[in-house]
């Protein structure tokens, strides 16, 4: 969501110090102009189901002085690779040019569940993105996607504030919901840069998550349906 929280918003963060900034992102004005901002809002709303939990925490990344960059890893496994329970965000006050450093990351990693040390050896990759955008973005990611620092070559300071939302109840489809029928899953063409197998395992995995969003992903049903939670079991 380029450009989408306040300009003068953006500017509070100036002089925010770097690392855990909990405080500051469970503030009552964080929380109004970026944690529940209308779109970035309905696109977790979409993606977590109507009370998702919003976040009371994050960190601070910030780099001023040039450096490699990063390598390759995510901040957790990335479970079945087709559910969406927590989103992963990145919130940058500032613009940010490829001179910064900026994030990169690989679309479609999340469903690769590895080792994070596993992949740190690789450099670029077909695919990757970098994520030079304007003042007042916010990304959206599936936890568990592989992304890094890019290497920085100036001295301009580049901020960035994570933080994450989580699901609390199990999906179902209670959006577009004009016909009884669950539209079909339309996927797009093959990327140029992905083979024919891949691009079929991919598709598969986007299908399941549609249908998973959809609350038709039989497993899942079956394993809310055959199961309580804990807190009935005590208070029984």
């Amino acid at each position: 969501l380029e450009g989408v929280i306040d300009p003068d918003f953006n500017r509070r963060a100036d002089s925010l110090d770097r690392g855990n900034c909990d405080a500051f992102v469970a503030s009552d004005d964080f929380t109004r102009q970026v944690l529940l901002h209308p779109e970035v809002a309905g696109v977790v709303r979409s993606l977590l189901g109507e009370d998702f939990l919003v976040p009371r925490g994050g960190h601070h990344h910030y780099f001023q002085e040039p450096h490699l960059g990063q390598t390759w890893h995510s901040d957790g496994l990335s479970g079945n690779g087709y559910d969406v329970t927590e989103l992963q965000c990145y919130y940058y006050p500032h613009s940010v040019a490829i001179e910064d450093g900026p994030t990169m990351v690989l679309p479609g990693s999340h469903c690769r569940a590895v080792d994070r040390e596993a992949i740190a050896h690789y450099g670029d990759i077909r695919g990757q993105i970098s994520l030079t955008v304007p003042a007042g973005t916010v990304a959206l990611t599936r936890y568990g996607i592989w992304h890094k620092a890019g290497p920085k070559t100036n001295d301009r300071a580049r901020s960035m504030i994570k933080f994450s939302y989580h699901r609390t109840a199990p999906p179902q489809r209670d959006w577009c919901c004009d016909a009884a029928e669950i539209p079909a899953y339309r996927d797009r063409a093959r990327l140029d840069y992905v083979t024919e197998v891949e691009s079929y395992r991919d598709k598969v995995r986007r299908t399941r998550t549609w249908n998973w969003l959809c609350g038709s992903d039989r497993e899942v049903a079956l394993r809310w349906e055959k199961s309580q939670p804990v807190s009935e079991l005590l208070n029984t």
